[in-house]
């Protein structure tokens, strides 16, 4: 169908993506601006960056091996050993420290990997509609199916447990997620008028697709991939709490906590320090996720 035909010349479809360019500009700024005055955002933000420079300093920050035994064990927290010593004399702290590597890594690197496939297959669907949406819809259905945790531990059993099978597992459970999610905000924005003015210029589908088709579905990605960094970092310490996971000698905070819980009622603080480490990781995530939401919904902006 001709421009003319829809009603819309090359001109008029032109001004009207150069009026959908700018508010969407206009739209962010906005939200940078509501982030901004969002406290809790903020503090998660804050401890979200505080955490991404300690994994990063991890070696300069630690005053210990995190593998390095000592000679006395179970020791209460001292100012040689601010948190205190494990079974095999390992400092705690250090342990803390070194641990957050592995929740960083695995957290941020699964999403990145589910968002790589999850958000083309979302946007194929939406899209395109029909079969290929069926199609895709019913797999994400089957995978959705199985509780994600119950799938992440199938994974694990299949897989043999190490760092990076725990990242592929993870990011294998959140693919559906967020290609529902994409899906779902596909649909919606194909529907607008600029999206009209963009066929009527003959645009290629895939330049359509990348450059104004997605860049408006971005507010619920980056809200759902926030505050799903936060769940992966859970469900890899609970795999490493089972064992399935990150393997020792390697410090996680799931394992030192399946490690010293036999402990807990007689040396409180070896379980007390890496599970407070994944409350406040997760809390933060959390909050810097809640604050974006706010930020990036449209019915919430002035």
């Amino acid at each position: 169908m001709s421009s003319e035909a829809m009603g819309m010349t090359p001109a008029t479809a032109l001004r009207d993506m150069a009026y959908e360019e700018t508010t969407a500009r206009s739209m962010w700024l906005i939200t940078l601006q509501r982030l901004r005055r969002s406290k809790t955002a903020m503090v998660g933000l804050a401890i979200v960056v505080l955490l991404l420079l300690v994994a990063a300093l991890a070696s300069l920050i630690a005053p210990y091996s995190p593998t390095q035994t000592g000679p006395v064990s179970i020791s209460p927290p001292t100012w040689d050993n601010l948190m205190g010593t494990d079974l095999l004399g390992r400092d705690v702290f250090s342990r803390v420290i070194h641990g957050s590597r592995v929740s960083v890594y695995v957290g941020v690197v699964s999403i990145i990997a589910s968002l790589l496939i999850g958000i083309p297959l979302g946007t194929v669907a939406g899209f395109y509609g029909g079969r290929i949406d069926n199609l895709i819809m019913r797999l994400m259905d089957v995978m959705l199916a199985f509780p994600i945790f119950l799938l992440a531990i199938v994974l694990m059993v299949i897989l043999e447990p190490s760092t990076m099978n725990v990242v592929l597992a993870l990011a294998i459970v959140r693919i559906p997620i967020l290609a529902r999610i994409v899906r779902g905000s596909v649909l919606s924005v194909k529907e607008n008028e600029y999206i009209e003015a963009v066929k009527a210029l003959s645009l290629s589908q895939v330049r359509t697709l990348g450059r104004h088709v997605l860049p408006n579905c971005l507010a619920p990605i980056i809200v759902t991939s926030t505050l799903n960094i936060g769940n992966a970092i859970i469900l890899e310490a609970s795999l490493s709490f089972l064992g399935l996971g990150t393997q020792p000698p390697t410090p996680t905070w799931g394992w030192d906590l399946k490690q010293n819980l036999t402990l807990i009622e007689i040396n409180p603080w070896i379980t007390i320090f890496p599970g407070l480490a994944i409350l406040v990781t997760v809390l933060a995530f959390n909050l810097l996720g809640d604050g974006l939401r706010d930020a990036l919904d449209p019915r919430l902006k002035a």
